[in-house]
């Protein structure tokens, strides 16, 4: 938004039926203003400078306008938008530029000057650094102007205005503070300054924060679809995995109940039996969960760029998919708990076989 004191105008004298309307822009002390920043929710507070240069031959007439930009670093880094845009030949300004200008096309063109050439500005010499584009306008500034723009410092010495602007441009934190802002600019300073709103501006944050808004609220849902469908086929993948066990260790068991007869008249115990069985079927599961941990580290960064929904639209950081050493030891824990599972009841037979029923079994 931009603050200023009423703007005047004057009309000028009527010549051949024509009017000459001049706008004046009144000059605000800096010193005045600095409450302006102390505003909750205002981020920044720039000063602008705009000054009319007159032709000496004709007082209705303005030859083009110095505008006065604060060059500091992190206005300039943070609102970009203070420079004039659409810098055809050369640069733009930056921070620590002195006695440099950059000029509008036209006005580039009366003086006859290019980038590299010296300039005279209200008797003082300025290095032309760029050119800008003709009927350019950029965000809340009025640059749609023939101007010289310069350092603040470098406007106030030429126009004599020290300490003085004609605007502060004023960046508020959301668009929820922007009319909350303008009411108490106008209760500090009733009715000596006007408000502009950038409307359009306005209306494009409000959009752009809806639609992001509706895009995180879509990725939030598709997100949690995703964990319920992982958490359901982790589920199906323990079960599946516990029945193979069951069934590999069943298999074992029946294929070595000759073997298990002989151990048992050789005078192996139940508990024996049963320890044997039941540290194949750990020692199966722990295999199995240290190859899942691998082929799972090698393949979920690719896995999980190919799922994973672009979260960056929406501004937000994509999503990644890391196996950490605790979520390692949680799966290898998991494996080890299912073939511990798995085995009992093989193991639990394996013992219980009777030696004459085992050494019969062919």
């Amino acid at each position: 938004m931009e603050v200023y004191r009423p703007i005047a105008f004057d009309y000028g004298t009527e010549d051949n039926n024509y009017t000459m309307t001049t706008i004046l822009y009144p000059l605000m002390n800096i010193s005045d203003y600095t409450s302006l920043r102390s505003i909750s929710n205002v981020t920044a507070s720039i000063p602008i400078l705009r000054y009319d240069i007159k032709d000496p031959q004709n007082a209705n007439s303005t030859l083009y306008d110095v505008y006065g930009i604060p060059l500091d670093a992190d206005f300039l880094e943070r609102y970009p938008a203070i420079l004039p845009s659409n810098i055809t030949v050369g640069r733009n300004l930056k921070d620590g530029d002195s006695g440099m200008v950059v000029l509008h096309e036209v006005i580039a063109g009366k003086f006859g000057v290019s980038v590299g050439d010296r300039v005279d500005l209200l008797g003082q010499s300025f290095e032309v650094v760029g050119i800008q584009r003709r009927g350019e306008y950029q965000g809340l500034t009025d640059y749609n102007v023939t101007a010289a723009f310069m350092s603040l410092k470098d406007a106030q010495r030429i126009t004599n205005t020290s300490g003085q602007a004609t605007k502060f441009i004023l960046f508020a934190d959301g668009a929820d503070d922007v009319y909350r802002i303008r009411g108490k600019i106008s209760e500090l300073y009733s009715t000596n300054v006007s408000v502009q709103i950038a409307e359009a501006l306005l209306t494009q944050a409000s959009s752009a924060r809806s639609n992001m808004e509706q895009q995180k609220l879509d990725i939030q849902n598709m997100m949690a679809q995703m964990q319920d469908t992982a958490t359901m086929q982790i589920g199906l993948v323990i079960v599946a995995q516990g029945v193979i066990v069951l069934f590999i260790m069943l298999y074992t068991v029946r294929e070595r109940t000759r073997e298990i007869g002989t151990l048992k008249a050789m005078g192996a115990s139940n508990s024996a039996i049963l320890g044997q069985f039941m540290l194949e079927g750990v020692i199966l599961s722990l295999i199995a969960g240290i190859a899942g941990i691998v082929i799972g580290i090698i393949g979920t960064s690719t896995i999980g760029h190919l799922l994973l929904p672009n979260l960056t639209q929406a501004g937000i950081k994509q999503a990644t998919i890391n196996i950490t050493p605790t979520l390692a030891l949680y799966g290898l824990s998991t494996a080890i708990t299912l073939g511990i599972i798995g085995s009992i009841y093989p193991a639990w037979r394996a013992a219980t076989t009777k030696p004459s029923e085992a050494m019969k079994y062919d």
